[in-house]
């Protein structure tokens, strides 16, 4: 694995990760996180698809991992997508032989589905595990406006627990995630949940009809984090004629690291294969 480094879009550093195969290259990968954590945590799918030829990138998000940022925090949700489609154009393009396939987890779903409708024709297929297109469904409209209110003056305050619990059924993978220093492990901030309920408007069922890559959806049976729901939002509202839904049954949120992961991480390799 190799560290780099680049320029954001609001002018801070941006810390990204680039593992290479060592077999002739099929394709590269870009892997998108989620909230509250960061790239280093996929090296183990990112060796996965090293071993099936794809040389896989990733990048901290503002505010995430060790990039620059106020933590878990961001003015813009547009920040994100802005900063993964400088990153694939200033740094994963050059370097690019093969296919191109952009592979995010969670809010890193709606990131790439964000990056994806302005940047389709630049992409060969999007892969979206557990993807978070409607947040508002698990909050009500008392919380949406005392979140809106709220951010306009203490932007930072935090506000919605998150249990680490609920990523996955093994203890051992739960207990890393809380070990592991460059996790936010604090409680979600009302300015964050105010942008998350606005990537809603972002990922509108009209703009989500727009979409017409080829798309792989995965998503947990047993996700609370990210309801299964959303996933089928996405599945339903873009005109793509090559779209695959498949929901693991009992999986937790993080389907990767789960101890069923090598199912999953087949499936993505078959997928892209396929369309290599």
């Amino acid at each position: 694995m190799n560290n780099g480094y680049l320029q954001g879009q609001d002018g801070s550093s941006r810390t990204y990760y680039n593992w290479k195969t060592d077999l002739p290259v099929e394709g590269d990968i870009v892997l998108v996180h989620g909230y509250a954590e960061h790239s280093g945590r996929y090296a183990e799918a990112a060796e996965h698809l090293n071993t099936a030829g794809f040389n896989v990138w990733a990048m901290d998000h503002y505010g995430h991992g060790l990039s620059d940022g106020h933590r878990a925090d961001v003015k813009d949700f547009r920040l994100f997508s802005q900063d993964l489609q400088l990153f694939i154009q200033t740094t994963v393009k050059p370097q690019q032989q093969q296919s191109l396939f952009v592979y995010g987890h969670s809010m890193g779903g709606a990131v790439s589905l964000l990056y994806a409708l302005e940047h389709q024709s630049e992409v060969t297929g999007l892969i979206l595990s557990g993807p978070m297109v409607r947040p508002g469904a698990l909050t009500s409209k008392l919380e949406r406006r005392a979140v809106h209110f709220l951010r306009k003056i203490v932007p930072s305050l935090p506000f919605r627990p998150f249990s680490a619990e609920l990523l996955s059924h093994d203890p051992e993978e739960v207990q890393k995630y809380k070990n592991d220093p460059l996790n936010y492990t604090g409680k979600l901030k009302v300015r964050l949940g105010d942008e998350l309920l606005r990537m809603e408007d972002y990922l509108s069922d009209s703009a989500l009809n727009s979409l017409s890559l080829p798309v792989l959806l995965l998503h947990g049976g047993e996700d609370e984090v990210v309801p299964p729901e959303n996933s089928k939002v996405i599945l339903d509202r873009i005109q793509s004629t090559d779209k695959t839904r498949i929901v693991f049954p009992g999986l937790y949120h993080e389907i990767h690291k789960e101890a069923e992961r090598e199912s999953v991480f087949s499936t993505i390799i078959d997928w892209v294969e396929a369309r290599s």
